[in-house]
């Protein structure tokens, strides 16, 4: 009794953060309770510590090779994805379903470290232009063929013609040779420190497709018959309807344990369901009612709901992104830098935070384009950061010329945080002069327009958590990601970036390109913010390392 009294003090203290299970263990060992005494203390808990409860039981059952077989996995998605092929876009929707069936040569751990992934080994020569890489041998793909190098040179090929991350590498590439059928050689023009960290990035990631099946296809986006590597094969898919997973059961689990993304992929679920949901209140009430398992992109607003809910398990992910609006430098208007500087000048980043984010708990304000918690981080550029003066921005609205021509700011009601903070930006905007043409569209749309120079001149969105800032959309990408920054000095210092290898060069590099964002202003952003999860207690296996994108192929469903 007195055991469940302190398990209750300690439910309530932690209140529902996430923990990791090496710290519960230790707290659980402090009150006299060893953890399967503690995960059956935890059933025993209800009321409005439930949900904290069972979250704290699902932290005692992380090991990914512990799970348990079978089920439906549902998961409620913004709805339907641009494309499944990874190769051709950087939406997060598109990543966290296809790395479901596709796998790359690097991917991260879970210090975001890039390791291999389909690959046995690698070695670099002495001087930096030679990488020398095994794949794991035997890796079926879904139709039983084998992987080869042959493959993975066709997928590195076609990649880096369409991605700007790639075409960045193949600029500094000579040459890329199949040896044999598992070794790769691969030759460089100059160092390229960020080659593993290009490879094993996930948003517009480097997977890898048969070449037989590249041969078939174009540079442009392949619309069905995807067979990838991985632990689930897409076996049938209804648009708006959903995206039917099944397990691999010939999948080539990796000898190594399960580290982040990388090592052991255990396909528990023998299905895994993503529901295009388009309306948020929707992907809410399906999570209560139990339709679905998870329910992805809620807006923070129903955490203190979900967090009291019966069997839902809320939890707050501190800090996960940082938000920021785009400007177009080949549109008309925000090729003028005084008109880009009077739109940094009007904006107060706060307001539209607190509506799109929710509450003060939820954001911090902060110019850094690597998070604090980066070794990264700097303040560069801090004094033009959320400057909030609107005499300065009708100042070089004037100096610009400005002529009343509407902004035309595209955004989205799918992810409920863009349309809120693009609402209250647009606002400050038309406060200080400025017409605004609000455009609200499916994120879907949002994506295809942004990549047409001719169609946009705002659009705000939500950058991940990058471990390297090479991964920085508009750096990594710079003058290829929709925006198109383009100064000679900042293009010259991004390749510098990409090229060097050891930290203590890069970082003085780094930090002049943050200096440069605040001045040339290819884009804003508003700070860092952070996001909920919410999913059922059914769940076992949820990890709190999902800033580039959940790994459901190591979830289960507890009954």
């Amino acid at each position: 009794m007195d055991d469940n009294r302190e398990l209750l003090r300690m439910v309530e203290k932690l209140g529902g953060k996430s923990i990791s299970r090496r710290e519960l263990t230790k707290r659980g060992a402090a009150i006299g309770l060893g953890a399967s005494a503690m995960a059956a203390g935890l059933t025993t808990i209800s009321g409005k510590q439930r949900a904290n409860a069972a979250a704290l039981r699902n932290a005692l059952r992380q090991n990914a090779g512990e799970g348990t077989r079978g089920g439906t996995l549902r998961v409620a998605i913004i709805g339907e994805p641009p494309t499944l092929d990874q190769h051709q876009t950087t939406a997060e929707i598109t990543a966290i379903i296809s790395y479901c069936m596709f796998e790359g040569l690097f991917t991260y751990d879970s210090g975001y470290l890039a390791v291999p992934e389909l690959l046995e080994s690698y070695t670099v020569s002495d001087d930096k232009l030679t990488w020398n890489m095994t794949l794991r041998s035997g890796v079926p793909f879904h139709d039983g063929s084998i992987l080869t190098s042959a493959d993975a040179v066709a997928s590195v090929e076609r990649w880096g013609q369409i991605s700007g991350v790639g075409k960045r590498l193949l600029e500094a590439t000579e040459s890329i040779t199949a040896v044999d059928d598992l070794n790769i050689e691969w030759k460089l023009t100059k160092p390229y420190g960020t080659l593993a960290v290009a490879l094993a990035h996930n948003t517009q990631g480097c997977i890898i497709f048969q070449k037989s099946f590249l041969d078939q296809h174009s540079l442009d986006p392949i619309q069905d018959g995807y067979i990838g590597t991985g632990p689930y094969k897409l076996v049938d898919r209804q648009i708006d309807a959903y995206l039917r997973f099944e397990r691999f059961e010939d999948y080539a689990i990796s000898p190594n344990p399960t580290d982040g993304y990388a090592g052991a992929k255990h396909a528990w679920a023998d299905v895994i369901e993503f529901i295009p949901v388009p309306d948020e209140a929707a992907r809410v009430a399906g999570l209560q009612a139990g339709d679905y398992h998870i329910a992805m992109d809620v807006g923070n607003d129903q955490y203190p709901i979900l967090s009291d809910f019966p069997g839902i398990v809320a939890e707050i992910r501190r800090p996960t992104n940082w938000d920021v609006f785009f400007l177009n430098w080949q549109s008309p208007l925000f090729s003028n830098l005084a008109l880009r500087e009077a739109v940094q000048a009007a904006f107060d980043m706060e307001p539209m935070l607190l509506n799109g984010r929710g509450s003060q708990e939820f954001l911090r304000l902060d110019p850094g384009l690597m998070m604090q918690e980066s070794p990264w981080y700097t303040d560069a550029g801090i004094e033009r950061y959320n400057m909030k003066d609107p005499d300065l921005a009708k100042a070089k609205m004037e100096e610009a010329g400005y002529d009343g021509t509407p902004i035309r700011w595209m955004t989205t009601q799918e992810y409920s945080y863009m349309y809120g903070e693009a609402i209250v930006g647009a606002q400050q905007l038309e406060e200080v002069g400025f017409k605004v043409d609000l455009q609200v569209m499916d994120w879907a749309t949002v994506v295809q327009r942004r990549a047409i120079p001719e169609e946009w001149d705002i659009f705000g969105t939500g950058h991940g958590f990058v471990p390297d800032p090479s991964q920085v959309s508009y750096v990594g990408q710079m003058n290829i990601y929709p925006g198109w920054w383009n100064s000679e000095e900042s293009l010259a210092l991004s390749a510098q970036l990409l090229s060097e290898t050891e930290f203590e060069d890069r970082k003085p590099i780094w930090d002049q390109i943050q200096a440069n964002a605040y001045t040339e202003i290819p884009a804003l952003k508003l700070g860092d913010s952070s996001t909920c999860s919410f999913y059922s207690e059914q769940i076992g296996g949820w990890v709190e390392q999902i800033e580039r994108g959940v790994p459901y192929w190591n979830l289960w469903l507890n009954s």
